[in-house]
């Protein structure tokens, strides 16, 4: 996961995977990249990614109903994991921001530290 921090305006966003390049989504400025490693709450969701459209063709090929209904209980534990993962992520980059004093007053604005 990437985050894009951008000095003109401030803000730390999430980087959508299909931008290219280090641009503010707000001012289109130059952003700096925050690169957050990954933790097992990361790589739990991907092999839930793989786990729950196998269930899904399970209950497709027997018609047991267990099996969707264990498709969604972990299709939401997956949501509910990535959730709290962009939590995890967003704390990581927000401690490798570097703020000058002149910020700082912003930035306890918004709740940050």
């Amino acid at each position: 996961m990437k985050f894009l921090y951008c000095p003109k305006c401030k803000q730390l966003r999430v980087k959508p995977w299909y931008s290219l390049g280090n641009r503010c989504l707000g001012c289109f400025g130059e952003a700096i990249v925050i690169k957050v490693p990954n933790g097992w709450m990361t790589y739990l969701s991907y092999i839930l990614y793989v786990v729950v459209p196998g269930m899904v063709v399970g209950y497709l090929t027997t018609k047991e109903t267990v099996w969707i209904y264990a498709a969604v209980v972990l299709l939401s534990a997956m949501l509910v994991l990535q959730y709290l993962d962009l939590l995890r992520g967003e704390k990581f980059a927000k401690s490798r921001v570097r703020v000058t004093a002149a910020d700082s007053s912003q930035f306890r604005r918004r709740g940050w530290n």
